[in-house]
């Protein structure tokens, strides 16, 4: 299944890692290293408009104006892979 991160980004929900608050989690200066690096490296995507959270996929980062909550209900609203395989069946 696909979340919805940013305005016109879809992610396999399978490939999402983690799901991170911009305020919360960028007090720690690892983060910040950890997003400077990875921008350095262009392993960032979605700088688009004031980013609440970013998501942190496969190799990539993408930053959404979308809060953590409205990521994470996106996931709790899809149905399972397990679920859609049932249903082909």
């Amino acid at each position: 299944m696909f979340v919805q991160t940013a305005k016109n980004k879809f992610l396999r929900q399978r490939e999402i890692v983690g799901v991170f608050d911009l305020d919360t989690s960028t007090v720690s200066g690892v983060t910040k290293n950890f997003l400077s690096a990875a921008e350095k490296n262009g392993m960032v995507s979605g700088i688009d408009s004031l980013p609440k959270s970013f998501v942190l996929a496969g190799e990539m980062i993408y930053f959404s104006a979308n809060m953590t909550g409205h990521i994470k209900t996106a996931f709790v609203h899809s149905p399972s892979p397990e679920a859609v395989d049932k249903r082909k069946t």
